[in-house]
């Protein structure tokens, strides 16, 4: 199988919609062109004309009411065309068909999470059917981001406290991810402000980015449902760990996203508080209270990481982890982490 090929200016059409955007492209891109080269050359050619001559006197010119009709109206043909082309290929992209795979997209400082119709998670990752609309309903959880998918041609903001929707159809299967972007500057690298700067994976805006993988619709069902099952239990490399749980709560450390902010190093300062030595600890709290890390205090920070915020971190804006991000068996792994971070 060979991917359609891109131009030097453009990527690989690999959704339905990507052909009428590069034809519009194309088309103001030769229009401007011709557009510059017959300016520019009428220009020249009337200055090396009407130049001034010693011993000749210029004459007034005259008036031509077609030159004049040709000026106004080509170009407001032009636009009424464009207007067309544009409003037309925008509807078409604005309206998802009524029977499209709906997935649930999540951005955060500094990774997107992909919510499948059957509550497979994925983060960083996502794999979509060929041949299958797919809507996307999309929200932020911290700040503004830009889900932007070059090979799909198709860029939506995401924005917090509201609900943004964008669709597509992949048209080829991939041997290669594609890549998704975030178009929109949504923060300065962690570490940043105290000097620091720590070169991680997803720990910037530069690198918040994730794999797209176009598949059969068979092989996408099967994937989904598989996904689904692996996110009830600890991966299979962690069967002979002697603490299958906190081995499956290391990698979820990583995989969710909360290396950006958390160490599991008391030495090493992050944006958030350390999970080193965090479990039975008693946390003093922004507001004077305090309570002793267990299991339910844990639960709580995960899925309302604002009720208790830790005294010195008040500036610290961590989204909240609901059961669809994070299901309750993964939470006990994270948990089980912690507690084998305190031995």
């Amino acid at each position: 199988m060979t991917a359609p090929k891109g131009t030097t200016q453009l990527p690989p059409q690999l959704s339905t919609i990507a052909p009428e955007v590069d034809d519009m492209y194309m088309f103001i891109y030769w229009v401007a062109v011709v557009s510059f080269l017959l300016i520019t050359g009428f220009m020249v050619y009337y200055v090396v004309k009407y130049r001034r001559r010693e011993g000749m006197k210029a004459e007034p010119t005259g008036h031509s009411t077609l030159i004049e009709l040709v000026w106004t109206l080509s170009p407001l043909i032009l636009l009424a065309y464009l207007f067309h082309s544009g409003f037309s290929s925008f509807v078409k992209a604005a309206v998802p068909p009524r029977d499209a795979i709906e997935i649930r997209v999540t951005g955060m400082q500094w990774s997107w999470v992909f919510e499948h119709p059957n509550g497979a998670i994925q983060q960083n990752e996502l794999i979509v059917p060929k041949g299958k609309p797919v809507k996307l309903i999309m929200s932020s959880s911290d700040v503004l981001h830009s889900f932007y998918i070059p090979a799909f041609r198709i860029k939506r903001d995401v924005v917090p406290g509201m609900y943004t929707t964008a669709w597509f159809e992949p048209t080829e299967e991939t041997q290669e991810p594609l890549t998704l972007f975030c178009a929109e500057y949504c923060g300065a690298p962690r570490g940043i402000s105290s000097g620091s700067l720590v070169d991680e994976p997803n720990s910037n805006h530069s690198t918040m980015i994730a794999a797209i993988t176009v598949v059969s619709p068979e092989e996408y069902d099967r994937t989904v449902h598989q996904l689904f099952i692996e996110s009830q239990k600890p991966p299979a490399d962690c069967d002979g760990n002697d603490d299958p749980m906190a081995c499956w709560g290391e990698k979820l450390y990583s995989s969710k996203g909360c290396v950006a902010c958390h160490s599991t190093n008391p030495a090493v300062n992050q944006p958030g508080p350390s999970w080193a030595l965090v479990w039975g600890e008693t946390r003093a709290f922004e507001d004077g209270s305090s309570v002793v890390a267990d299991e339910n205090y844990i639960l709580e920070s995960i899925r309302q990481p604002q009720a208790k915020i830790v005294k010195g971190f008040g500036n610290v804006n961590m989204p909240p982890y609901g059961e669809r991000n994070l299901p309750k068996a993964q939470v006990d792994a994270i948990i089980a982490y912690m507690k084998k971070l305190r031995q």
